[in-house]
């Protein structure tokens, strides 16, 4: 993981105190307790289900937590508070192959096993993380909740004791940590707005600096395009599909997919992708 370009450092100790440690005090009391924080994660991955996600594969914890997710199971590779935030947390199926961010898809912590948690805790075990107060976490307070593949791809972590969720971009910098409340209410809007763009099956595209159409788009206006795919008009085509079927609201994922699979199938089609480079 590449460090951010301008990472927020704490001051210097002077050895004289323990307020200038570089981590932060393990006694600190946290910012939500477990099912407070879990209630804020089963609302925004309920959002989910309403865009492009299976409801069928939200699990939702019991009161008590997942019975199955302890310390001992978990091989000891967080601290016990997080491993008790971990067990309140709600997760999608781990066969759900949907994505929650560009080329991101959440974890199924209840499907992993002692060799998982292990595989986890060493691949990330030299990673640095600071607080939006610019204090170096304990790494046993860090939990990762999605993975991502490829450059530039996110991968998202969760900060159990100020609640603070990192955004880190695969091969890239690391953003600064975000309360969950802003982060999931910042993903909410960008979804709904179409800034994001999530499809069955495709990953998600990013579209921050793809401005707004005015007016219709025809199909003969995007399929005549020479343009290598992925053109301010195709993301805008792709929006009025969305829209079309009820985006954000009451939106018919099934039917959407199906206009636009048959509008992308003529460019994609054979084993070297399409005549405008979409495989």
């Amino acid at each position: 993981m590449a460090e951010s370009e301008t990472p927020l450092t704490p001051p210097e100790s002077d050895g004289d105190s323990d307020e200038d440690s570089d981590v932060s005090d393990e006694t600190q009391e946290p910012r939500l307790m477990p099912d407070e924080l879990g209630a804020l994660f089963v609302n925004f991955y309920s959002f989910l289900t309403s865009l492009h996600y299976d409801k069928s594969h939200l699990k939702i914890p019991p009161p008590t937590g997942w019975s199955q997710i302890t310390p001992e199971h978990c091989g000891h590779f967080k601290s016990d508070y997080a491993i008790e935030v971990i067990r309140h947390l709600p997760y999608f199926d781990s066969t759900c192959t949907e994505y929650v961010h560009y080329k991101s898809k959440l974890l199924d912590l209840t499907a992993f096993t002692l060799d998982d948690f292990e595989k986890h805790k060493n691949y990330h075990q030299d990673w640095e993380f600071w607080s939006s107060e610019g204090e170096q976490m304990d790494p046993s307070d860090v939990v990762c909740i999605a993975v991502g593949h490829e450059s530039f791809s996110r991968e998202l972590w969760l900060n159990v004791k100020d609640c603070e969720i990192f955004e880190d971009f695969h091969a890239g910098d690391m953003l600064d940590a975000v309360p969950v409340e802003e982060f999931f209410d910042d993903l909410k809007e960008r979804y709904q707005s179409l800034k994001l763009i999530p499809g069955k099956r495709r990953i998600t595209i990013e579209a921050e600096n793809v401005p707004e159409r005015d007016g219709r788009i025809t199909e003969e206006e995007v399929t005549d395009q020479t343009e290598e795919w992925g053109t301010d008009l195709d993301i805008q085509y792709v929006r009025q599909i969305y829209r079309d079927h009820g985006w954000p609201g009451s939106f018919d994922l099934q039917t959407a997919s199906e206009a636009i699979d048959k509008w992308l199938e003529p460019l994609g089609g054979g084993s070297e992708g399409g005549p405008r480079g979409l495989v």
